[in-house]
């Protein structure tokens, strides 16, 4: 399984590019600089099947129309309570910073234990809610040797998601964290939506926002 990342975007958003053959590409979070993440397809030749957002809000949606523009098939999936955001400016929060953000609609919604194929991979979909209503998180043990989960912005290195937005809840941010992160092993790696990658070992022991 080959995984890069790309940062993208004016927060720097991860943007995750995930494959086993060229042909079945899974994209996390697009999230702006569509020129860059095309060129980093073009330049792996992949054909990207399904993009999975993470929440709606603008910074990890900025790209979804150009790719579809490419790529007719592309599947786009996002949890069930963000899927309104993806066409709002105003739910996805990109009018309040002068945008005008609209996503092509989702055309899967989803749910707790879905699952995400890509290759011989499967990421079980996990309700991460708090930062935003619909916030998910994207499971497997086994990703070249090693458990992983992308969180979108549930949860950084040493930092936790902002809940001072509309649709922000900081108590239900802190249970996702605590019931649905933590609970995963230690060893899991953690792909955040905006900086470096982390452990939830790490993050349990020394996180101060979740630290009891």
């Amino acid at each position: 399984m080959h995984l890069h990342t790309l940062r993208v975007g004016e927060l720097e958003t991860n943007c995750y590019v995930l494959w086993e053959t060229p042909t079945d590409v899974l994209l996390i979070d697009a999230g702006g600089d569509a020129e860059d993440i095309l060129a980093c397809l073009d330049a792996e030749k992949l054909t990207p099947t399904r993009l999975v957002v993470t929440h709606g809000h603008a910074d990890h949606i900025i790209a979804n129309a150009e790719l579809r523009e490419r790529y007719d098939d592309l599947v786009i999936a996002v949890g069930r309570h963000d899927a309104g955001a993806l066409t709002s400016p105003v739910r996805n929060m990109s009018v309040f910073v002068g945008l005008h953000v609209v996503s092509p609609p989702a055309d899967t919604l989803l749910d707790e234990d879905d699952v995400v194929p890509v290759g011989t991979c499967a990421l079980r979909v996990i309700e991460t809610p708090g930062h935003s209503p619909g916030g998910i998180s994207l499971f497997t043990d086994d990703l070249d040797g090693a458990p992983a989960l992308f969180c979108g912005d549930t949860l950084f290195a040493g930092s936790v998601g902002r809940t001072d937005i509309a649709g922000g809840d900081w108590e239900l941010l802190l249970t996702s964290i605590r019931e649905k992160i933590f609970t995963l092993p230690d060893e899991t790696v953690v792909y955040p939506g905006h900086g470096p990658p982390t452990t939830v070992g790490k993050e349990k022991a020394s996180n101060p926002f979740v630290m009891h």
